[in-house]
């Protein structure tokens, strides 16, 4: 087989594979060239990257695939036999992201097919998704695990401007320690190190400071096997000799502080490895060259990003601009090849919780602590329906005297991670739990800070099943699959070991905006159009008028007006009658409240409910008279709030919430979806019956929903 641009295998298609011996050889051309192509020379994706990690980390198992189409390189891949059914990429320690160059995700199920032998899993591991397509697609059924959450520095603009965007924490705590040190008399020095031939002893010094702190102690320090310190060695040198290399030193007099290895390619720079003297901790010598780092980049000019490709905590992502989650991908090739995998996994699971997590609970949002009542107002700015005041109100109203109501917190130390909503039920001897929602609920979304791995989020899932002995299941729903608590409370099942299913809730139209009313109708369908200028006319030619009420003055009329109107409609009577009043008065204290009314006559007609908050506006509730419905009294308060929310309100979307009337079409432009997970516990009887069933269920329905 020839990987070069042309060659024996040239005219031919699909994917092919070739055995390497620990380096690309004469593919390495083919390799870059691809890597130019698609990803613009990603540093962590060129040859001298991937052949140093095959040279000092490969065993020469390693095979490169290659897709081409009609002769032309379109893909490659380093992947490596785990064992006789199972294949993964090819990924040291060393390697950030794996050497995948895929652009195209439809190349993938042939890819695992290709494979020698009777492959029937294939595990593509720590992708990036601003590299590539392997994460690319509709959420559900990916087969996705949160790895990392890794950030970046966006070098557009200046330094100055960066640095006055950071918080006020950040800025007082480098003033500190820049003030401290001048306070003691350290003397400060930055050396940058770019020539080749400095660039062994500059690795070296390194090495030697990583070794003397806990990473030394651990085991895991650039100098604690020979493979590694030289693998360092070889490629900044190898790398500044082209100018694509450099070392970041902090000297506080002649004593070398904190060190970073960085790798610069076509405006992108990524921060390899990073060290400081933890002698000089109160100084945080790390903190300080990073700023400087940070500067020099900015000061260097042309854009592009710095790239840290680490497991991002609280601290560090508040130097960053933006963040994202790398990620694994698990392709399997048949459905039950995939369940064996997931149950095998589910009954080996003994996950490792990571220290210093504590988790209480609570049974109403009025008992939770003051920071956890805060922690969740704020997430309102979000998810209306993931804030205190909607769970004040659904308590209040749908389960006011429930006992199985629990909010469950966890911290780190005294720092906040998670809250999440739940509702216990008792089934025979067992317990089943769900979210803490119900019809009202267009999306229920636990509130998570923002850098939670899912296998701190283990520890909450072990406190509940502490909680519930005999836990037998737990469902969550309606949720946006592509969301950080999706995933991250999907990473978490599968790590605890229990089994679960993804499940289709209900499609969600909604409208971006970025435009005024006026281009917003002009864009409209013209029977739409057209009704709206004939039925403006003959309703107020007829009496009737439009009224918005937001403020709780107004509120006693206007909801004896929409409680009329409801009546009066083709809808059923409310199940909780108390819920949609209590919303009005709770979103009304807080200005969010926009409640469209239509009158003929002083008679109520038509009401719709319409929850605006930062910056997005959601339509809850409509009825109308269908005595009334001569004059399209629901389409003239739509197109009331529309108004007034483009125009007034300056929203940036509007979303209709649940379910895919043909109505909705009118006014809306792009759908999404909305689906649900269901974690079957197989340690439990009941847990189990209820996998059986789950599983028989969609086997007979023939559905394309698959276990995770």
């Amino acid at each position: 087989m020839d990987d070069g641009a042309g060659g024996e295998s040239a005219g031919m298609n699909g994917w092919t594979s070739v055995p390497l011996q620990r380096s690309l050889g004469a593919h390495g051309a083919a390799w870059d060239q691809l890597n130019r192509r698609l990803f613009g020379d990603h540093p962590l994706l060129t040859t001298v990257f991937i052949d140093g990690l095959l040279r000092h980390f490969g065993d020469g198992g390693e095979h490169l695939c290659v897709y081409r189409r009609d002769g032309a390189i379109e893909a490659m891949c380093l992947l490596k036999r785990r064992n006789a059914l199972v294949w993964a990429s090819f990924l040291p320690a060393q390697a950030q992201i794996a050497p995948t160059l895929v652009d195209d995700n439809s190349l993938l199920p042939s890819l695992l097919a290709s494979l020698p032998g009777m492959a029937i899993q294939l595990d593509l591991l720590c992708n990036d998704p601003a590299v590539g397509s392997v994460l690319a697609g509709a959420a559900p059924r990916r087969h996705l695990l949160n790895q990392a959450l890794t950030m970046k520095i966006d070098l557009a603009g200046s330094f100055a401007g960066y640095w006055s965007s950071r918080s006020k924490q950040l800025q007082s705590n480098i003033k500190k320690r820049d003030k401290r040190l001048l306070d003691d008399g350290i003397e400060q020095r930055r050396v940058h190190i770019g020539a080749a031939g400095e660039m062994v002893a500059a690795v070296d010094r390194y090495a030697a400071l990583e070794g003397a702190g806990w990473k030394g102690r651990n085991g895991t320090a650039v100098g604690s096997t020979p493979a590694q310190h030289q693998f360092y060695r070889d490629l900044m040198q190898r790398c500044a000799s082209d100018g694509q290399a450099f070392v970041s030193e902090l000297w506080f007099g002649d004593t070398l502080a904190a060190s970073r290895l960085i790798l610069r390619r076509g405006g992108m720079y990524v921060i390899l490895k990073t060290s400081y003297d933890e002698r000089f901790a109160d100084y945080a010598p790390g903190r300080l060259l990073l700023r400087d780092v940070i500067e020099q980049a900015f000061a260097a000019g042309a854009g592009g990003a710095i790239e840290f490709y680490t497991d991002a905590d609280q601290n560090q992502l508040e130097w960053a601009t933006a963040q994202r989650w790398i990620q694994h991908r698990t392709l399997y090739r048949w459905n039950v090849a995939e369940a064996l995998a997931v149950s095998l996994r589910a009954w080996r699971s003994n996950p490792q919780v990571p220290e210093g997590l504590a988790v209480a609970v609570f049974d109403h949002p009025d008992a939770l602590p003051a920071d956890v009542q805060t922690f969740m107002t704020k997430a309102e700015k979000h998810n209306v329906a993931g804030g205190l005041a909607w769970y004040r109100n659904l308590a209040g109203t749908v389960y006011p005297d429930n006992p199985g109501l629990r909010f469950y917190v966890l911290r780190h130390g005294q720092q906040l991670m998670a809250v999440l909503p739940l509702r216990a039920e008792k089934a025979g001897a067992a317990w089943q739990l769900t979210s803490l929602s119900n019809f009202y609920t267009s999306l229920y979304e636990p509130v998570l800070e923002p850098g939670l791995k899912s296998r701190e989020m283990v520890a909450l899932l072990s406190a509940i099943q502490i909680d519930f002995p005999g836990l037998a299941s737990l469902t969550l729903a309606p949720m946006d699959p592509a969301s950080h608590s999706y995933q991250t409370l999907l990473g978490a099942m599968r790590m605890k070991g229990w089994i679960a299913f993804e499940y289709f809730t209900f499609g969600n139209w909604y409208q971006p905006v970025n435009f005024d009313w006026a281009s917003y109708l002009a864009a409209r369908s013209g029977p739409l159009q057209n009704t709206l200028r004939r039925m403006r006319k003959k309703f107020a030619s007829d009496g009737g008028t439009l009224e918005i009420v937001t403020s709780i003055k107004e509120l006693p009329v206007a909801i004896a007006a929409y409680e009329k109107v409801y009546a009066a409609s083709w809808k059923k009577p409310e199940p909780f009658p108390a819920f949609t009043p209590g919303l009005m008065q709770a979103y009304a204290a807080k200005g969010f409240l926009r409640l469209g009314l239509a009158w003929i006559d002083g008679e109520p007609v038509a009401a719709q409910l319409w929850i605006v908050s930062h910056g997005r506006a959601e339509i809850y509730k409509l009825a109308y008279d269908e005595r009334f419905k001569g004059y399209s009294p629901g389409t003239l308060i739509t197109a009331m709030l529309m108004e007034h929310a483009i125009d007034k309100d300056k929203v940036n979307e509007i979303d209709y919430l649940i379910g895919d009337d043909a109505y909705k079409k009118t006014w809306m432009s792009h759908r999404r979806e909305r689906w649900g997970l269901v974690a079957y516990n197989p340690k439990a009887l009941r847990g189990l019956t209820g996998l059986a069933r789950e599983a028989a269920g969609r086997a007979a329905r023939g559905v394309a929903d698959r276990l995770i």
